[in-house]
């Protein structure tokens, strides 16, 4: 993908409001039907996982393609295999109904899932997942699983933030927090944000955050709250984004100003053009996690595979070929200084950033619906009415 360096845009390129509401909600109806598919979406031992003799068989495990999954096989698949002699099947992913249907039939089309964090409770509640065994781990700490813990069902397999990306020559000075995001008067220039239904973006969070919530009470969000914030906001936002490619490409085509996006997406964006600038300050950290299917085929290979995937050595080579955080803090001990820099967990900057609640967000709504679910209709309907 070509990038370009940001360009001052002309304030007369501004659509009038009228127009601006037209397009948002336009985006809203072409990305809605995108949110539908899941993203099976990111001390050093080299001690064998678990008893290995006489181990075979096989396991199929979700693979991010691209960059994620060459990543996924240099530092997980392939060590695995020569280690245990478990043959690794990259499985591709597929959308949400699909995947239940088959689980739901007792024959899933993997062994081990990769899912958001702030989605697992609807696959708990539908008793579509196996618990996860971390106690009998020998080769891993799961007290090393830091600062997301696992759970009974899910065990933190990367970690990755949504963050603040600008042109300083555009805003015409430093944007150090979401705050400063929101304030076109004194950072002018166009803006974009994730759709707000993508609880992956931490656009509800940002929007909260600029209206002068303490981090520390950012959860429960109030998201009522949170809508009325970005309605202010509306005037300058050219559009919000449905992928992140295209979160920073109207960053660097000089479409905008500033942007809320993905941190891989960042620093890929400023290898091509150095003049954006971001901040870790107050970006909002995002969890997948390794899960088990109900009924899956190679349960105790799944088991051996998220253990070692777990181990500090095997999450620090992860890391050095991905802007992925590990999720082991350990292995921050085999990951050199220059490399800490580009991975939001770092413990440089770690306590800048702020956690996304996945016990929030698969808690009951007061109507029935979880707010990872509920979330997506109030979107849509503070769109409508934009």
């Amino acid at each position: 993908m070509e990038n370009k360096m940001l360009t001052t845009r002309p304030s007369s390129t501004r659509k009038n409001s009228r127009t601006r509401r037209g397009q948002l909600r336009s985006v809203a109806v072409a990305t809605s039907a995108m949110l539908s598919v899941v993203t099976f979406s990111a001390c050093s031992s080299t001690e064998a996982t678990g008893d290995d003799e006489g181990a075979s068989g096989e396991v199929m495990v979700y693979d991010g393609g691209g960059a994620w999954g060459e990543a996924q096989r240099i530092a997980y698949f392939e060590p695995f295999e020569e280690e245990t002699g478990i043959r690794v099947i990259p499985a591709a992913g597929e959308a949400p109904p699909a995947l239940r249907t088959t689980i739901e039939a007792g024959n899933p089309s993997m062994d081990v899932m990769n899912i958001g964090a702030n989605t697992v409770q609807e696959w708990v509640d539908a008793d579509l997942l196996l618990p996860i065994d971390i106690e009998s781990w020998t080769s891993a700490d799961p007290a090393d699983l830091q600062p997301f813990a696992a759970d009974e069902y899910s065990v933190p397999s990367l970690i990755y933030a949504a963050q603040i990306a600008y042109d300083p020559e555009v805003v015409g000075g430093e944007i150090e927090d979401w705050a400063d995001f929101f304030d076109v008067a004194t950072f002018p220039g166009e803006r974009t944000l994730g759709e707000g239904m993508n609880i992956t973006t931490g656009t509800l969070e940002a929007a909260l955050l600029a209206d002068g919530v303490d981090p520390a009470s950012l959860y429960p969000l109030d998201v009522e709250r949170a809508l009325d914030k970005l309605k202010e906001l509306t005037p300058s936002i050219l559009k919000f984004w449905g992928t992140g490619a295209e979160s920073v490409q109207l960053l660097t085509d000089g479409q905008v100003g500033a942007t809320a996006a993905w941190n891989g997406r960042v620093a890929a964006a400023q290898e091509q053009a150095p003049g954006i600038a971001s901040t870790w300050n107050q970006a909002i950290l995002q969890l997948d996690v390794w899960t088990i299917p109900e009924g899956a085929k190679n349960e105790e290979n799944a088991q051996r595979f998220i253990e070692f995937a777990s181990r500090p050595d095997r999450q620090a080579e992860f890391a050095q070929l991905i802007t992925y955080s590990p999720t082991n803090a350990r292995a921050f001990e085999s990951i050199d200084a220059d490399r800490q820099k580009l991975l939001p967990t770092a413990p440089e900057h770690v306590d800048a950033t702020i956690m996304s609640d996945s016990s929030w967000w698969g808690s009951d709504s007061g109507n029935g619906e979880l707010w990872s679910t509920r979330v997506v209709t109030m979107w849509q309907e503070w769109l409508a009415d934009l």
